[in-house]
């Protein structure tokens, strides 16, 4: 939440600055695609990375507002993380929520993308973006199950996967690997730009059978906070 915060702050002020920039207008292209690299870093040793391709096209005739899609790879890593409860109609009720730790976490995800972006003047651009449906991977780990419930019924210690499928649902309906990101964006060059913000890559493991519940599906809700370079080969 504190580094949630500290975007908006920074998002404010960076809008009022570029309020401020009295930059020339040019002319923004109908359409134009680009590669993305991003990396991203948070709490408990929490680093993420994308590599992407996406397209966008202006909407109505200043072409400024645009709406776009892509693929994204994806890949997230922590270092002693607490998955808690993934599915919805378990973690209204605290009493439902149970806790999975995993001491070196990987997950990886493959996506297609949406994107939204509004460009702000010829150097300027904000947008967000977020992973629609995909497919999820990554090596098995051992994960330490911890509920109020296991009196000896359910083993302590459990294998567990990346969950396989990642689908866009919204809130705690979503499955898999789902990664969005806020950003800002200054041009470097004509073919380059330069983005900040803040990145949500949820992260999901699947246990190797089910726990209290019926459930064995657990998920991780990290912030962080990533720059990331796009380059258009094509403008």
């Amino acid at each position: 939440m504190k580094n949630l915060l500290k975007f908006y702050l920074f998002l404010t002020a960076f809008l009022l600055a570029v309020n401020c920039v009295k930059a020339q207008d040019a002319t923004i292209p109908k359409k134009e695609a680009n590669f993305d690299l991003a990396l991203g870093m948070g709490e408990n040793s929490s680093f993420s990375y994308a590599l992407s391709w996406n397209q966008s096209h202006g909407m109505f005739s200043s072409n400024k507002f645009r709406l776009g899609y892509g693929l994204r790879f994806s890949g997230f890593t922590g270092s002693e993380l607490n998955y808690i409860t993934a599915p919805a109609d378990l973690t209204g009720d605290e009493a439902t929520i149970d806790t999975l730790l995993i001491s070196n976490p990987h997950t990886l995800g493959l996506s297609a993308l949406i994107n939204l972006q509004y460009q702000l003047s010829s150097k300027f651009k904000i947008g967000f973006n977020i992973d629609a449906i995909g497919l999820g991977f990554g090596s098995t780990s051992d994960g330490r199950f911890i509920s109020s419930e296991n009196t000896g019924q359910y083993p302590e210690m459990v294998k567990a996967s990346p969950s396989s499928f990642n689908l866009l649902l919204v809130g705690d309906r979503d499955l898999g690997q789902l990664k969005s990101e806020f950003y800002v964006a200054y041009a470097l060059s004509e073919k380059t730009w330069l983005r900040g913000g803040m990145d949500m890559t949820f992260t999901e493991y699947t246990t190797n059978q089910e726990l209290t519940n019926a459930n064995d599906r657990f998920r991780y809700k990290p912030v962080l906070v990533f720059l990331a370079v796009s380059y258009n080969p094509f403008n």
